[in-house]
């Protein structure tokens, strides 16, 4: 999964990876990547529930961490 974001994804990149590491479970490997201009997911579990989730998950930070670089009056 990527999001083109140009200089938006070095912020939300910023505001995301500190968190991924805190958020892996035992059996998940999880990680987040910038590589200007996309931010790269990546998921590894053998739990296809968790790999939804942990997706969801990260898809729905990386909106709304976008959606508050984009309109700072939210």
């Amino acid at each position: 999964m990527t999001i083109r974001a140009g200089r938006k994804a070095g912020a939300v990149y910023s505001a995301l990876a500190p968190d991924m590491k805190k958020l892996q479970g035992k059996n998940e490997r999880l990680d987040i990547s910038l590589q200007k201009p996309f931010i790269a997911f990546s998921v590894e579990t053998d739990d296809l529930a968790s790999f939804r989730a942990n997706l969801n998950s990260y898809l729905r930070l990386a909106d709304a961490s976008l959606k508050c670089i984009e309109n700072p009056t939210l």
